[in-house]
């Protein structure tokens, strides 16, 4: 449910292992019971793509969530989202580094499925596995999707610092420190035993914050030079981290956690080129050595 590219990535790995499967796209309804379901919608529309599919996707349903965001105005994760439709028990989510080109290209690519109960992991790595494409089970899901959700903020930063100019070094350091914020969120909510080596949270981190073919990534450099509203048209397409970052913030609030990273892209969001020097006194409160570098954009 959900033909957009990485319902397209997902659909090529069935294909690959022989696994007769159908599609539906965002507004289309199901037409018949749901054994499993791999859930592709964008988090904005998983609310509505259950509700009207809920006479078909049951309570015994396999349903393995592959959206990363957070649902504005709720400020919800999918997990809570399906959960507040369900029941569904049997929910799992498959995230991790891995861009919908590089799935269909036969890129070897590592990623996370996280579930609540164990007993239907073997069969989704039945279906989904090939040589190239490995799957790592994770009993955190819940840290899954939170990582998934907050790195796209995060790759936003990191675009901005590369717009304006600063190294490897710099991205770096940003990526440990947002990690840490990762964690440090996790657990104000309740989660524990967060594995922060699991390929979807520190290699959906670095893969995020550190490529081009990032939309999060390309926005930020563009931000740094440019208004946010041209900035967005530049971009094209959705920018998860661009709503995200503002329900960041309001978890953060409600769970009275300081995460001044997430706070600072905020900042860059809202302020454009005209926020650099949000960059600097960030930077500088760090103690870096900086040194002022032309921007590469």
């Amino acid at each position: 449910m959900g033909w957009g590219q990485f319902g397209q990535a997902i659909g090529s790995l069935l294909t690959k292992n022989n696994v007769t499967f159908s599609s539906v796209d965002i507004g289309l309804p199901l037409t018949h019971k749901v054994d499993v379901l791999f859930q592709m919608v964008p988090t904005q529309f998983i609310r509505e793509a259950f509700r009207t599919n809920s006479q078909f996707i049951v309570t015994d349903t396999i349903v393995i969530n592959g959206a990363k965001g957070i649902e504005k105005h709720t400020h919800m994760l999918p997990y809570q989202i399906i959960q507040e439709i369900g029941p569904y028990p049997n929910y799992l989510n498959l995230i991790g580094p891995s861009f919908a080109g590089g799935i269909m290209a036969n890129d070897p690519t590592l990623v996370s499925l996280g579930y609540s109960l164990s007993r239907h992991v073997d069969d989704v790595k039945n279906l989904l596995q090939t040589p190239n494409f490995q799957i790592q089970p994770t009993v955190n899901y819940m840290i899954l999707e939170l990582a998934g959700a907050m790195k796209n903020v995060y790759a936003i930063l990191a675009g901005y610092a590369e717009g304006m100019g600063f190294g490897a070094n710099t991205r770096a350091k940003f990526i440990t420190l947002a990690l840490q914020e990762v964690v440090k969120l996790g657990q104000a909510m309740g989660m524990t035993d967060i594995d922060v080596l699991a390929p979807g949270i520190v290699g959906d981190m670095i893969l995020t914050c550190s490529s081009p073919e990032s939309r999060n990534y390309q926005f930020g450099v563009h931000l740094s030079v440019m208004s946010q509203a041209n900035a967005l048209k530049q971009a094209k397409s959705t920018v998860e981290g661009f709503s995200t970052s503002h329900s960041v913030q309001a978890i953060a609030h409600k769970h009275k956690v300081d995460l001044p990273v997430a706070s600072l892209t905020q900042q860059l969001i809202e302020e454009g080129v005209n926020g650099r020097h949000y960059l600097y006194e960030f930077v500088e409160s760090l103690n870096f050595i900086l040194t002022k570098r032309q921007s590469r954009f």
